[in-house]
């Protein structure tokens, strides 16, 4: 868990401690429970698109939606004058702190990827784990098309990833999400499954296993997917 995570884990439990949520209302919807912060409205839909996203890709993602417990902020704003920023989850726990204007399916997903395989092989924070948050969040947004307009440096995009097997800065989700698109287009929902469940200790085997789910080394894989990017770039211009 990354400093920052662990500190606003400290500061929730205060205020829990101190009763702050108490007079949060709460709404049962399917597996999830939502705590909503005073009189804040929220609709039946907004409820709605996040038990749906979380049933969608946790049959995308083969596991069994475990109970989960949704802390909703009016803002992020909001939330950060409060002391905490709420865009976080705290996978062990289940519980999620979001805010009203978060994508349906980010935070969840983080839940379920917790049961698929645990943390200490597939970090939170880690390329793998945003990545595929960000490419399941429940936008359809095309991630690809999102990275390129970010105009990021070229040293950035041939940062190895291995640097980012633990933590990737907040401002490079999209890329993360653009690279679990290529690989799904490329080869296929299942083969990206099977890395996710098979990954361990933060990304240690991941040549041995790009090699025999990919079929290329790892480095190769990034190439292939900074290609695709170009091409894409090359094409508009």
């Amino acid at each position: 868990m990354s400093k920052w995570m662990e500190e606003t884990k400290k500061k929730i439990g205060a205020l829990r401690e101190e009763h702050f949520f108490d007079n949060w209302s709460k709404h049962k919807y399917g597996g999830i429970t939502f705590y909503v912060y005073p009189a804040l409205d929220v609709t039946d839909d907004w409820f709605k698109q996040r038990t749906d996203i979380y049933r969608i890709n946790a049959e995308k993602l083969g596991v069994k939606a475990p109970e989960v417990n949704f802390f909703v902020y009016p803002s992020l704003e909001a939330g950060r004058e409060m002391g905490i920023t709420p865009s976080i989850t705290f996978v062990k726990e289940r519980e999620i702190h979001g805010h009203l204007k978060q994508s349906p399916g980010h935070e969840l997903t983080h839940v379920l990827l917790g049961e698929l395989n645990p943390t200490d092989n597939l970090p939170a924070n880690g390329l793998w784990s945003e990545g595929t948050c960000v490419h399941l969040d429940g936008t359809k947004t095309d991630r690809k098309k999102h990275t390129l307009s970010l105009k990021l440096k070229d040293e950035i995009l041939r940062t190895p990833w291995s640097e980012w097997r633990q933590n990737i800065p907040g401002n490079l989700y999209p890329l993360a999400g653009s690279i679990v698109q290529y690989y799904e287009r490329q080869f296929g929902w299942d083969k990206v499954l099977g890395y996710l469940k098979e990954v361990r200790k933060s990304g240690a085997n991941d040549e041995e296993l790009s090699m025999r789910i990919f079929g290329f080394p790892y480095r190769e894989l990034q190439k292939l997917w900074r290609d695709w990017l170009e091409k894409e770039e090359a094409d508009r211009g």
